[in-house]
């Protein structure tokens, strides 16, 4: 946060992102424009969309404003702004100034996908300095369009007063309202956007972490700090102190535009960051969140303590309320069952995410490897992967009889269905409905993957379906009995030359459950069936090429 940023030479990165028009000159030809659409398809499809880069190119939107005539602090002056060139530490809680907040928009270039996932990025700098051309928070945003995201990098507010621990809440409060006014402008225009408002996602690092971290868990107007209304507080600068009455800083929802939606992320990511109350994780039905925290953080404690605590005696009255770092916010979530994935690092230190102390130095730019691919896995896992769904439909099949045979997945109406067949030969598929034609007698596998409308792709179902072909039946009568049958299922052939038989009985979903040679015991041959679920199951009795098929009941 403040200590590293400080340090910081900010520099104004402008990625190099392939232009528009040079796409557009080489695909000159018709054949060309066909033979990329086929590469680029055949690409999405052999790779995970939301988990691997399957975007080569991304669009930028630059200065989109997302809200307008927010209040700013006014910067306090006095001796430690001063000598920190005017950085905004002793904020004029009760002067402010309207300003207007911007974004710049990353887009995976060339997707026709209507209903994509959002993922907005907040940069970090202790809520004093900072601004969203942060090389680390454009390179995340951006490794993250190319995944299939729309993304943000966002600004919000700067402006604490670091002397007083209620007053610092208010700057705190203020970064939270402007990450919930920047998810309300997603959710406000998705369909102009061309994303899903059920899945926008917010994180960052430092401040930008505690940012995506209250998003998540201070979620109530009733868990506001009471620093936030109406309050007092003493202010003064050069010796020269007063007492100042404060405005209510209004609801979450209340600065900035479209204050009639709701500002809470679906998810979100931190990078160092911390909660200000353990009171706030409740439960099953928190948003996913997922934490990134080294344990040698100097900035945001892993654990409990301070910002800063660690050079908060160079200034005197330095007065930053206590936070809980990852560690404890983990143990927290664990302890109520709120969704959460953490990640403990030894020495990475408080830029955790940046790799190489010069890249940190000079602009924050290349992330650690592991980084992204964790954060676009724990997302796609937790929020965007289609549900576990079941296929009905006849799992035993006759030859001899119909097998021609429909099978129904049950995913949602507007998701679309893969499938795949061994054994048969698909003759239609509507929607989530196939029609199969069985024609090779064995036990097969019919195997069904969902992909939601963003394109995300679901685990594989796979359904066993056993098809029995048209051998020559005994002629012999079968009899079955008790059955339905608890411990032994006795089965009598008229034909008394017959002393042994395979017996091979699969459940309803076509599995085998047992194979078997069962010897001839006086007047029958006894299958004991003791272990096996309730239910209904189907029987082969053979011998030799002729064989006999039955049902009998368990139970």
């Amino acid at each position: 946060m403040l200590s590293c940023t400080v340090q910081r030479i900010t520099i104004y990165y402008t990625t190099n992102v392939i232009l528009h028009l040079n796409y557009l000159h080489k695909m000159k030809k018709l054949t060309t424009l066909l033979s990329l659409v086929l590469l680029f398809t055949s690409t999405v499809w052999s790779q995970q969309r939301y988990i691997d880069e399957v975007f080569d190119n991304i669009s930028e939107t630059q200065n989109v404003r997302f809200s307008t005539q927010v209040p700013q602090p006014k910067r306090g002056g006095g001796w430690y702004e001063s000598i920190a060139a005017g950085v905004p530490i002793n904020a004029k809680e009760h002067e402010t100034s309207n300003r207007d907040l911007h974004m710049d928009i990353f887009q995976p270039f060339g997707d026709n996908n209507v209903k994509r996932p959002v993922f907005i990025v907040c940069f970090g700098g202790g809520f004093v300095i900072g601004n969203r051309k942060f090389g680390d928070i454009r390179e995340l945003a951006i490794r993250m369009a190319k995944r299939g995201y729309v993304t943000a990098a966002i600004d919000y507010r700067l402006g604490v007063n670091m002397f007083d621990e209620g007053a610092s809440l208010r700057g705190v409060y203020r970064a939270i309202q402007d990450g919930r006014s920047a998810v309300r402008y997603f959710r406000a225009n998705a369909e102009r956007l061309g994303v899903d408002p059920n899945q926008i996602f917010i994180g960052g690092h430092s401040a930008g972490a505690f940012i995506s971290l209250q998003n998540a868990y201070l979620d109530r107007d009733v868990e506001r700090p009471a620093s936030t209304r109406k309050s007092s507080y003493r202010w003064g600068a050069w010796l020269v102190e007063r007492t100042y009455n404060l405005p209510d800083q209004g609801c979450l929802d209340c600065a900035g535009d479209n204050k009639h939606v709701n500002g809470k992320a679906n998810a979100v990511v931190s990078l160092a960051g911390g909660l200000g109350f353990l009171e706030h994780v409740e439960g099953e039905n928190d948003v996913p969140s997922i934490m990134f925290h080294s344990k040698n953080d100097i900035i945001v404690n892993y654990d409990k303590g301070q910002p800063f605590q660690n050079f908060s005696f160079l200034i005197a009255g330095f007065d930053l309320p206590e936070a809980f770092g990852s560690n404890l916010v983990q143990n927290r979530a664990n302890s109520v069952n709120a969704p959460n994935k953490f990640y403990s690092y030894d020495k990475r230190g408080h830029d955790l995410h940046v790799d190489g102390l010069l890249n940190s130095a000079l602009g924050r730019k290349k992330l650690h490897s592991d980084i992204v691919p964790r954060i676009a896995q724990y997302l796609y896992d937790a929020r965007l992967r289609p549900a576990g769904f079941g296929v009905s439909g006849a799992t035993v099949v006759r030859l001899s009889a119909t097998n021609t045979q429909t099978y129904t997945a049950d995913v949602a109406k507007d998701a679309q269905v893969q499938w795949q067949v061994e054994g048969g030969k698909i003759v239609k598929q509507t929607g989530n409905q196939v029609t199969i034609s069985w024609n090779i007698p064995g036990e097969h596998t019919l195997s069904a993957v969902p992909y939601n409308t963003n394109g995300a792709k679901g685990n594989a179902v796979k359904v066993p379906v056993l098809v029995m072909d048209n051998l020559q039946e005994l002629k012999a009568d079968l009899q079955m009995y008790p059955n339905p049958s608890a411990r032994v299922l006795k089965i009598k052939l008229n034909e008394e030359d017959i002393n042994e038989v395979k017996a091979i009985v699969y459940n309803e979903r076509g599995q085998t459950v047992y194979h078997g040679s069962l010897q001839k015991q006086g007047a029958q041959f006894n299958l004991n069936v003791l272990k096996l679920p309730l239910g209904k199951y189907y029987i082969r009795i053979q011998n030799g090429e002729r064989m006999l098929h039955k049902t009998f009941l368990k139970y």
